[in-house]
């Protein structure tokens, strides 16, 4: 006794659409994917910080003894940013070192934040100041 073969061929597309819709739905619980906008947020091999951001702003003090610098930000805030004794300080393309700054100097500090808020330099440019 052989089957019917519509019947048959009926189960064998009925198969193969339950197949193909199983294969073609994403789950209902979504998996998180990566955020493709956030390109040149680097994290520090240190492990201090995620985000890098920039501030300029002008030297008021710095303090070689705690390894921070007190600068006035172009908003008018004080801040503080701890830096380390090897924190590249640039003016133009060549590397000067931390004693080159000076007070009143304008500066841009590329800074990691710590997850206590800390901020630390990472890279120091210096502004082309007049000599007098």
């Amino acid at each position: 006794m052989k089957g019917n073969p519509r019947v048959a061929s009926a189960n064998y597309v009925v198969l193969l659409v339950a197949i193909f819709m199983a294969s073609a739905c994403e789950p209902v619980a979504l998996r998180p994917q990566p955020d493709v906008d956030r390109r040149g947020i680097e994290r520090p091999p240190d492990g201090r910080g995620t985000a890098k951001d920039e501030i300029i702003g002008t030297v008021e003090r710095v303090d070689r003894t705690k390894n921070e610098i007190q600068l006035r930000t172009t908003e008018a805030k004080v801040i503080v940013i701890k830096y380390d004794p090897a924190t590249p300080v640039y003016r133009r393309e060549r590397e000067v070192g931390i004693d080159a700054l000076r007070p009143r100097d304008l500066i841009l500090v590329r800074v990691s934040k710590t997850p206590r808020g800390d901020q630390y330099a990472d890279l120091i440019r210096l502004n082309d100041r007049k000599e007098q």
